[in-house]
């Protein structure tokens, strides 16, 4: 490789099974962009770790020797700001849970939707070099008020929810760590609004074998139509040094938010809908529901660790 070219962000993929590490090495070998080291357990993970800087770590939750959450618990130790994600099955629900409290900012289901796993990555990727080139702009920011209309293409999504998150680490309400799940929070939000909010798509798209594509094909085709370009997702965010409150009213017809779903009932975690509402209450400190639904509040309170 020529000494000039920029290395290649490198992931860490944790798995006990042969199997599973050389389909993650093919996968990413593939698709070109990143860098893959491979380690069987949470040991041979942390030497890695302490071997060199890596970009993200994927984990399986069950392996001999150290586990999943035991890494995860370490890494967030020595390493709040590395991103880390964490494989599950069906049986692993509560862990699953676990490692969402603990920090993992993302999980993904065995067995994999191939499709799944580079975007995954790359979204984690993205945010903390998102963060990282922003972080000076606003050191000097004491508290905040913003009031957003956000159309619905989703093109300004990305720019508006890192416009958001920027306060939450620059007035200490948390470490880096949280404030990438605070992120991810305000990203399912925010694109549940644009989606059956302002475009009025609906979400049984997202539960067919081909939802993924399905919904992201609809939400471009969408944004771009003149009967819903003056459709807006209004967000109000308040920031002070206790606390950091995100309100989202969309232009939709609502739902029933109190007939929802448990969405850690194991038949709801794994669909679209209960997955996007098991992070925001994960990872935010508290989740609102007002008017018909379409009015969400999601609030973060100043962790210890942020002070």
């Amino acid at each position: 490789m020529n000494s000039t070219e920029p290395s290649k962000p490198t992931i860490l993929a944790v798995d006990d099974e042969e199997v599973i590490r050389t389909l993650l090495v093919n996968i990413f070998q593939r698709d070109g962009r990143y860098a893959v080291d491979i380690a069987a357990d949470g040991v041979e993970a942390l030497a890695a770790l302490d071997a060199r800087d890596y970009s993200v770590v994927i984990t399986d939750l069950q392996m001999p020797r150290m586990g999943g959450i035991e890494l995860l618990r370490r890494i967030r130790k020595a390493r709040p700001e590395l991103p880390v994600m964490v494989f599950t099955g069906y049986g692993d629900l509560q862990q699953a849970v676990e490692a969402l409290r603990l920090g993992a900012v993302n999980f993904l289901c065995k067995p994999f939707d191939l499709k799944e796993i580079v975007p995954a990555v790359s979204k984690a990727v993205e945010a903390v070099h998102k963060m990282d080139r922003r972080k000076l702009a606003y050191s000097f920011v004491d508290s905040l008020h913003m009031d957003i209309s956000v159309p619905p293409a989703m093109d300004h999504a990305e720019s508006v929810l890192q416009m958001l998150v920027d306060p939450v680490l620059n007035l200490n309400l948390a470490e880096e760590a949280e404030v990438k799940n605070v992120f991810l929070a305000l990203d399912e939000v925010l694109i549940n609004a644009i989606a059956y909010g302002a475009l009025r798509i609906d979400p049984i798209i997202r539960e067919s074998e081909t939802g993924h594509e399905d919904f992201e094909r609809e939400l471009s085709k969408r944004g771009l139509l003149p009967e819903y370009a003056d459709r807006r997702v209004r967000i109000i965010a308040d920031y002070s040094p206790e606390k950091a409150v995100f309100r989202f009213i969309d232009p939709g017809e609502g739902f029933d938010f109190e007939n929802l779903p448990d969405p850690t009932h194991p038949e709801n975690l794994f669909r679209e809908h209960g997955r996007g509402l098991l992070l925001a209450r994960c990872f935010m400190d508290d989740l609102q529901f007002a008017g018909k639904g379409n009015d969400v509040t999601l609030i973060k309170i100043r962790s210890a660790a942020g002070t």
